[in-house]
């Protein structure tokens, strides 16, 4: 689904699942004067309010109606902005309103150390609940928030509260303090935003239920899961920038593998146009053990490998890569549309970056300008780590999430206009979600694991097993 964050001068948008924190959406942060607003809110936003039909937004001692959908910046509604004051409610954030709480049937509203619970529909002030302001300490959250929320977040099952540079995660219903979650408070920069943010956010939106234009595709004929997974590409142009992030929200375990190496990969399997000397790509992180391994394997049509490399990127405390990490692979492409490198990003759950390696295929030993070629499709695989090997997971989910600077499209076979048909050697007992046909800049997909009796084997032009040579710790 997709939610806004403001911080300071700038927002983002972020495409997410209702208990994780989602990814940032190529292209932000951007400046809010980019909603064309005037000079409302160009300094800051100190509160957003999904509600229904409409949104509301408040700055100083105003505020904004807005009627927009999911994306964008919609519409200013005639008459405002308006003063909070309007709304009747008194002295109550008359000199600003800091957060505000979409909660169903009641919706809550924060200024200072105090907050008020609120009957009302879509639009306009509503009623003040009887009782209400009251202290936040009435919550029961501690020191959290105590002196004051910045923002609020409905997100489902559970709501989202930031105070300074923490953030908590409560399981509520529409009413009440609920419980904070196991873990919280914790550090917004867990987040994995970079320098978005981190010191604290001043504004969160819920945004709908995000729409991929588009129907539902029909599963690949081999299912969806291990070595058989869509594939997304842009009507045949070659695609610039692409970037998968793996976004873990079950710990993913290998239980066995077919070799003798135990473990897992993520592969980024692209296919390059015709007529290209390198005509299958791959970039891939896969877990040797407890060794987290980034690797690159460009292929011709037939023949032996033409880049080959691989390098350390962490070594874990265990043979499983947790729940709360994100694994990120951004491919990086010239001026003449070549893949000319790849960034590969670890981040743990407490928002640390573990590894940012920035591999230049040019500067790899033998590699020359004529064995780098565009991309016109790719594909992600959750499989075995390398040789054509068989891994089987016993736990492991979580949401992969595709973005890329052309507008993508969803196929469930290989388009025409590739150099080779190849399929991946390797596999595992992985599922995919199905996703809407596009066109879109970004995708989200679940993942998760099925019986090993189920596991999907795709049939096709298999090329040789993945080749990772383990390099020196």
């Amino acid at each position: 689904m997709p939610c806004f964050f403001f911080s300071g001068k700038r927002f983002i948008k972020v495409t997410r699942d209702e208990t994780e924190p989602g990814e940032v959406l190529l292209g932000y942060p951007n400046p809010i004067s980019f909603w064309k607003w005037g000079s409302f809110g160009e300094n800051g936003i100190d509160a957003a309010l999904y509600s229904g039909s409409k949104d509301y937004f408040f700055a100083g001692k105003h505020f904004i109606r807005v009627t927009r959908g999911d994306n964008g910046s919609g519409t200013v509604d005639p008459g405002y902005p308006k003063p909070i004051s309007a709304w009747g409610w008194g002295s109550f954030g008359a000199n600003g309103i800091d957060a505000a709480l979409y909660s169903g049937s009641k919706t809550y509203f924060f200024s200072g150390r105090q907050f008020i619970r609120v009957t009302r529909g879509d639009v306009g002030a509503g009623t003040i609940d009887a009782g209400y302001p009251k202290p936040i300490t009435d919550w029961g959250w501690g020191s959290f928030g105590a002196n004051g929320i910045d923002a609020a977040l409905n997100s489902g099952p559970v709501d989202y509260f930031f105070s300074g540079n923490e953030y908590i995660r409560v399981t509520r219903g529409d009413t009440g303090a609920g419980t904070i979650d196991a873990g919280y408070p914790a550090p917004i920069s867990r987040w994995g935003w970079g320098t978005f943010g981190a010191n604290g956010i001043d504004a969160a939106l819920f945004s709908g239920v995000d729409t991929i234009p588009g129907h539902p595709v029909s599963a690949p004929d081999s299912g969806l899961g291990s070595n058989s997974n869509y594939i997304l590409y842009s009507d045949c142009e070659s695609l610039a920038d692409v970037t998968v992030t793996i976004n873990v929200t079950d710990a993913i375990v290998a239980k066995s593998s077919s070799g003798s190496t135990k473990g897992f990969g993520f592969q980024l399997n692209a296919y390059s146009p015709p007529y290209q000397k390198s005509a299958w790509q791959q970039y891939i992180i896969a877990l040797f053990g407890n060794q987290l391994i980034g690797a690159v394997n460009n292929y011709p049509v037939s023949g032996k490998y033409l880049i080959l490399d691989s390098f350390n990127l962490h070594t874990l405390d265990s043979n499983k890569i947790p729940a709360g990490y994100q694994l990120k692979i951004g491919l990086q492409t010239g001026h003449d549309e070549n893949v000319v490198g790849a960034v590969y990003t670890v981040i743990d759950n407490h928002g640390h970056v573990l590894a940012n390696k920035t591999l230049s295929l040019i500067e790899i030993s033998g590699v020359t300008t004529a064995d780098l070629a565009p991309i016109v499709a790719f594909e992600l695989n959750l499989v075995g780590p390398v040789a054509s090997e068989s891994s089987v997971l016993s736990s492991g989910s979580g949401r992969i999430v595709y973005q890329a600077a052309n507008a993508l499209s969803v196929l469930n076979k290989e388009p025409d206009c590739t150099e080779s048909g190849y399929t991946t050697a390797e596999k595992a007992n992985s599922v995919y979600g199905k996703l809407n046909f596009g066109p879109s800049l970004g995708f989200s997909q679940t993942f998760g694991i099925t019986s090993e009796a189920a596991m999907i084997s795709k049939k096709g032009k298999a090329r040789p097993g993945v080749i990772i040579p383990v390099p020196e710790k």
